[in-house]
């Protein structure tokens, strides 16, 4: 099974995954290959304007999708874009301010946070070409250092914006529901239980990750 699917044309980093972890076939056949495989930055490019720009607006939007639908968050990101001109960059978060992204709809504590990131990136006090250059243990401390962020945020960060390949996240709870259903449990592992689990998937622990999000869309899992 693991064989016919290496013929699908994904790239080796994939193929490589489901050859070791062929329980992971089907949903590859259902979800298709993760964007962020090949969005790894590298130094080069982080050292660019436009890139460093983009890892901002990243941030902002992992704060506003925190503990929000996809699609309501979506609107928020949309409001703040249009605020910002179409470039959400730092000076302009700035320049905005706390009662223009109040009356955005966002909440003190996603304000506060926004306006956290967006200084400590204007004065320099957090610089993405540096964090291109950090293990992702370093990377998760450094941003978890900043007010609304934690290792949920951490992780989402490295995982889609900076394309690190072995990001687990194992208090996550779709991550927990998505591994229970992919191997029939009766129940979902502990947090403590599914930090050992995420080392059988080094050193591409994000790809389970994601496909593990993915196993919750899938309306039943084949049988074996």
């Amino acid at each position: 099974m693991a064989q016919a699917a290496l013929d699908l044309g994904r790239s080796s980093l994939v193929a490589q995954f489901v050859t070791k972890h062929p329980e992971f076939v089907p949903v590859y056949e259902f979800a298709g290959e993760p964007g962020f495989v090949s969005s790894a930055k590298s130094a080069v490019e982080l050292a660019q304007a436009p890139v460093q720009a983009e890892l901002f607006a990243s941030l902002t939007a992992v704060i506003i999708h925190q503990q929000l639908s996809g699609k309501v968050a979506q609107v928020f990101e949309a409001r703040l874009l249009d605020a910002c001109n179409g470039r959400v960059e730092p000076q302009a978060i700035i320049e905005i301010g706390e009662p223009g992204l109040r009356k955005l709809g966002l909440s003190a504590s996603k304000t506060r946070a926004v306006l956290g990131v967006a200084e400590e990136v204007f004065k320099g006090e957090l610089s993405f070409e540096s964090l291109g250059q950090m293990s992702d243990e370093e990377i998760s401390v450094r941003i978890s250092k900043m007010y609304g962020f934690g290792p949920w945020s951490a992780h989402m960060f490295l995982l889609f914006s900076l394309g690190r390949l072995n990001v687990w996240a194992p208090a996550d709870l779709g991550v927990r529901k998505g591994f229970a259903k992919l191997y029939a449990l009766e129940e979902m592992p502990s947090i403590r239980e599914m930090h050992s689990i995420g080392e059988r998937y080094t050193p591409l622990a994000s790809l389970a990750t994601w496909y593990l999000w993915r196993v919750l869309e899938m309306p039943e899992m084949p049988l074996a």
